[in-house]
């Protein structure tokens, strides 16, 4: 069967779809995961396929997907810095920079479950970019991890609303508050109206398509990876421009990039909803 893909465009984001048939695609669920990075696992019974995807084949013209992750200043440690408290000193686990955290294990295992049920063109090696570097306007999506912690500036703040005018798609992920709205979600949020002074977050509903359009997903039900926090804490929201396009997803008191980094321990199915999520997010920027 005739791969579909889904390819990114260039500088002008040629993201728009105008076409409301949508299709049943046929995929091979039934591979394990491989690699040094996870224990071989069974796809089919990991991350059951359901849902549709919109049929839109042939709407760009250039390569494939490429996860891109933002490297960003921030505050841990007592002071902003891309490396974070510990001067950039790796541990076994990751760089100590908010940033990098789940970094790279994360992404290697995204693009295992990209690879293995979808038919999404993977078009090379993962990649880490600032806000400061133009070839963001190469990437449609971008991946943001830690905002509660993100220090940015007026070159980032530009960059970031060009992002958005042009198209872009950006997942804010991993970062959470005990007792309510709190600090993590004020320095994201104060950073965002720097961008967007004229937007808000609006919480993203169940029955939103973005929870159907690949995996069937409910996002009450979906558990979150954080630590004290039970499957009723974690909340999604997005921001949209005048036209009603998404440009933001926002996953608060969860961490799905968790999900991606651990899943062989996939604690009340946490991991496979971490990925469908992500899966879905990805095809559902690409389609709109």
């Amino acid at each position: 069967m005739k791969r579909i893909l889904l390819l990114s465009a260039v500088l002008a984001f040629a993201f728009g779809c105008n076409s409301s048939e949508n299709k049943e695609i046929a995929f091979d669920n039934g591979a394990g995961f491989t690699g040094t990075r996870v224990s071989a696992f069974d796809v089919e019974e990991f991350l059951n396929p359901g849902g549709y995807i919109p049929n839109n084949a042939g709407l760009f013209d250039d390569h494939g997907f490429r996860f891109i992750r933002i490297r960003f200043l921030d505050w841990y440690g007592g002071g902003a810095s891309y490396n974070g408290s510990g001067g950039g000193v790796w541990n076994r686990r990751r760089l100590t920079a908010k940033w990098a955290y789940d970094y790279p294990t994360a992404e290697d295992n995204l693009y295992e479950a990209i690879d293995k049920t979808t038919y999404i063109e993977l078009a090379g090696q993962h990649m880490v970019l600032t806000l400061k570097d133009k070839r963001i306007f190469e990437h449609p999506i971008l991946y943001h991890t830690e905002p509660g912690y993100w220090v940015t500036d007026q070159t980032e703040i530009e960059n970031l609303r060009e992002y958005f005018a042009r198209g872009g798609f950006v997942i804010f992920d991993d970062f959470h508050d005990y007792g309510g709205k709190g600090p993590q979600w004020y320095n994201w949020y104060n950073n965002i109206k720097m961008v967007l002074p004229d937007r808000e977050p609006i919480e993203l509903k169940p029955d939103h398509p973005i929870w159907s359009i690949f995996y069937n997903i409910d996002p009450v039900e979906a558990p979150s990876t954080k630590r004290g926090f039970d499957k009723y804490s974690d909340e999604y929201y997005a921001i949209y421009d005048d036209n009603g396009r998404m440009m933001a997803v926002i996953c608060y008191n969860q961490d799905i990039g968790d999900g991606w980094e651990w899943p062989n321990r996939n604690l009340a199915n946490a991991s496979t909803i971490s990925f469908q999520m992500a899966i879905n997010f990805i095809v559902y920027a690409y389609t709109h």
